[in-house]
């Protein structure tokens, strides 16, 4: 049967200095014109051009799983990434004649951290077959750090510090799983977090198939477990016992049952919503209370 070879990658014919696989892509409409990539020593890296190049021209973005022998180094990732960016004439030196260059913008930046550099990382370290996932983890989470450090390196330039960088995304990702600003704040706000560490949350997939590692999302709840109680009530330093900050927020106090919890939310939305005169962050922050408090009648039901 035919050699099978990740998208984008041919093996030549005869190699070239060491060189065996060929990169390209096609850009433009319709069919496009080909763009050639460059010729690299092994297929990944080859496949890494690929990506990359997919990745600044907006598709869809192929996953990346190279036997771990033979995964790129940061320097070897930089360097596919600026080559890539200059087959395309979008990095200076590699421009068209006459064509305004414009630096990407710091969403830009995240955009392509996120899909291209996070998503090639979580895929090793979900290819890992090693008896101990939490290994390749690990490596994959300190390759992905110092792929921050690589890309986000300009603070004349606008560039978010590195570590900064990944607590963005971080937030982002908490935002999404859970809808809960408290955790979100209760993760973000622990003291003394090392790259490595922020970097670590980014790889590990909600799901890691076939690992003993765990994933996102129980590990969110193992950690932070105060945060997702069925139904705490916090004491203050008197020693006096309070509803919830949620609870608190909607103007309620126990018991809880869902008529009140809705009531009270109208109520407090004809206040809080931007075109009544509101701020756009006391209805974020409101809104994110209601569901909150769904989803607390939701689980005490269960």
């Amino acid at each position: 049967p035919p050699e099978k070879l990740p998208k984008g990658v041919a093996r030549l014919a005869r190699p070239r200095g060491g060189r065996a696989f060929r990169a390209a892509i096609r850009q433009g409409k319709g069919k496009g014109v080909e763009v050639h990539l460059g010729l690299y020593e092994t297929r990944w890296l080859a496949a890494l051009a690929y990506a990359t190049a997919a990745g600044l021209l907006g598709r869809g973005v192929p996953p990346v799983h190279a036997p771990t022998a033979e995964e790129p180094t940061a320097e070897e990732v930089r360097a596919v990434v600026a080559r890539v960016r200059r087959r395309l004439g979008i990095s200076p030196g590699g421009a068209p004649r006459g064509v305004v260059e414009v630096a990407p913008t710091t969403e830009d930046l995240l955009t392509f951290f996120e899909v291209i550099v996070v998503g090639f990382w979580r895929g090793q370290a979900s290819a890992d077959d090693s008896d101990h996932p939490d290994a390749g983890l690990d490596a994959a989470a300190r390759r992905l750090a110092s792929s921050a450090s690589l890309l986000f390196w300009s603070r004349s330039s606008g560039h978010p510090d590195p570590l900064d960088a990944m607590t963005e995304l971080v937030a982002r990702r908490l935002g999404a799983a859970f809808r809960r600003p408290d955790v979100t704040r209760a993760v973000l706000d622990d003291d003394g977090d090392e790259p490595w560490r922020v970097a670590r949350w980014l790889v590990l997939p909600d799901v890691f198939p076939g690992r003993r590692a765990r994933g996102f999302r129980e590990e969110v709840r193992r950690l932070y477990a105060e945060s997702f109680e069925a139904e705490h009530v916090d004491d203050d330093d008197d020693g006096n016992s309070r509803p919830p900050g949620w609870a608190l927020l909607l103007g309620l106090a126990p018991p809880f049952d869902p008529d009140r919890v809705r009531a009270a939310y109208r109520t407090c939305s004809r206040a809080a919503h931007p075109d009544a005169g509101g701020s756009d962050s006391a209805f974020i922050r409101l809104r994110a209370a209601y569901e909150e408090a769904l989803a607390y009648l939701a689980a005490r039901d269960h």
